[in-house]
């Protein structure tokens, strides 16, 4: 069977939403794809921060399928 969104409410957040990702975006906007690339490398195990949607995503009750 199948699976419908028919009749669900369906919410798409971008990453950047969700999570603050504003210095990488600025390295990437700033200094190119390779700058970007060696910035997420080297922050790879950092723990990001939440974003102006994580509130939002935070109050959604979760339901099982």
């Amino acid at each position: 069977m199948s699976v419908t969104l028919e009749s669900k409410l369906v919410i798409a957040i971008s990453s950047r939403a969700l999570f603050d990702l504003d210095d990488s975006n600025r390295i990437f906007d700033k200094k190119g794809e390779d700058e970007y690339t060696a910035y997420q490398i080297e922050h790879e195990n950092e723990v990001l921060g939440h974003g102006v949607a994580f509130p939002l995503i935070k109050r959604l009750p979760m339901r099982a399928q």
